[in-house]
């Protein structure tokens, strides 16, 4: 409830600032002013609407209702954001910085230019976002695992993260998600958790598991559990997901034909989780063959390099998603997108298929990362 209080401050605010930004950047326009004023009043009925009635109205009608919503507040974001800098850029040259009030002596076509050339540089922005979130890239990763897998010495691993179904990544996403995969040919396909987003009722009622069913790779499909897993009705999503054809690796091991193991690990934010040792002794994992670590979120990587992980994949991060997110996750997570390697662990942390909110790739990328493993003979 806390974080629905605190967006819904941030949107008002944000509605409110470039609002009035653009009230009075159209001062001599009438025609334009009644065209912004008719935006903004639309935009708030259709948020509030979508806040109030999110869980009584079907998938059919939330889905472009939160679409419009997100894609609002990063509207906001973007130009609120190249306004300000537009206007400490005009004060600044003209060495006034500490007198704000000269913002309004500004020439009123000069606002009109400069206001409409930033609309217009969003709407660009977000148009090729958006256009990233939909054409997906294919990742290759070569890997060289140190120790033998018995008689298999390579294997072609199909790595998503973050698909997030449900309200904003409908069954049309799921069914485009699942034939990338599908295309990849893997022996294996590994989640790193966040499958589903929040909410089971629009997957269910979407029927979303007729398209994950239809993943299958020779070796199986797993995935450990991630932090939007556990919002909700926890027990009742996994065990959907365990019913759509995806193994959910709970502090739990597998072995894979005799060659190698698969650990996942519960999220983070489940209070019972176990250290990563305990789990490999539990499961009687046998660490002389090669081990892949699936953990969704990269918060502590030694962790897997100090239990002897061959192979730590990582989710989560998104890496930021849309700009400046990318700068952020990098402040906050010691590898937030890519791969990396920590001793005899090969890491990697996928920004994710799906997004969380906007559905728009600024710099980064929506993907689907193929290991090409190679074992030791």
């Amino acid at each position: 409830m806390r974080s629905l209080i605190v967006a819904l401050i941030i949107h008002f605010t944000l509605n409110i600032l470039v609002f009035l930004k653009g009230w009075d950047v159209f001062k001599t326009k009438k025609l334009l002013r009644t065209f912004w004023m008719v935006i903004f009043a639309f935009e708030l009925l259709v948020y509030l609407t979508g806040f109030a009635f999110y869980r009584h109205l079907p998938p059919e009608i939330i889905h472009p209702i939160r679409m419009m919503g997100t894609s609002w507040m990063l509207f906001l974001l973007y130009l609120g954001g190249l306004v300000l800098i537009g206007d400490f850029l005009y004060l600044a040259s003209r060495k006034k910085l500490t007198r704000p009030k000269e913002l309004l002596n500004q020439p009123a076509k000069m606002k009109l230019t400069l206001f409409l050339s930033s609309f217009a540089v969003v709407i660009l922005t977000l148009s090729y976002g958006n256009y990233k979130f939909n054409h997906p890239e294919v990742r290759q990763v070569d890997i060289q695992v140190g120790k033998s897998a018995g008689k298999m010495d390579s294997v072609r691993i199909a790595m998503v993260g973050d698909l997030h179904l449900g309200y904003l990544i409908n069954r049309d996403d799921a069914q485009r998600m699942v034939d990338l995969i599908m295309e990849q040919e893997p022996d294996l396909i590994l989640f790193v958790g966040d499958i589903l987003d929040s909410s089971i009722e629009p997957v269910q009622g979407q029927r979303m598991d007729e398209e994950l069913r239809r993943l299958q790779a020779p070796l199986g499909v797993y995935s450990c559990t991630g932090n939007h897993e556990y919002r909700y009705e926890a027990e009742r999503k996994i065990q959907w997901l365990n019913d759509a054809g995806i193994k959910m690796l709970r502090d739990s091991a597998v072995l894979i034909d005799s060659a190698f193991y698969v650990v996942g690990r519960e999220d983070f934010v489940f209070s019972d989780r176990l250290p990563l040792s305990e789990i490999l002794n539990r499961q009687n994992v046998n660490v002389s063959k090669p081990v892949i670590v699936l953990n969704h979120s990269p918060n502590d990587l030694d962790e897997e390099v100090n239990a002897g992980a061959d192979i730590a994949l990582y989710g989560h991060t998104h890496h930021g998603q849309a700009f400046p997110g990318n700068i952020a996750t990098r402040l906050v997570f010691k590898v937030a997108y890519g791969y990396a390697r920590k001793g005899n662990t090969h890491i990697y942390v996928t920004s994710g298929l799906g997004l969380a909110g906007p559905q728009y790739r600024i710099g980064t990328v929506s993907e689907v990362v193929v290991l090409n493993v190679k074992f030791e003979k």
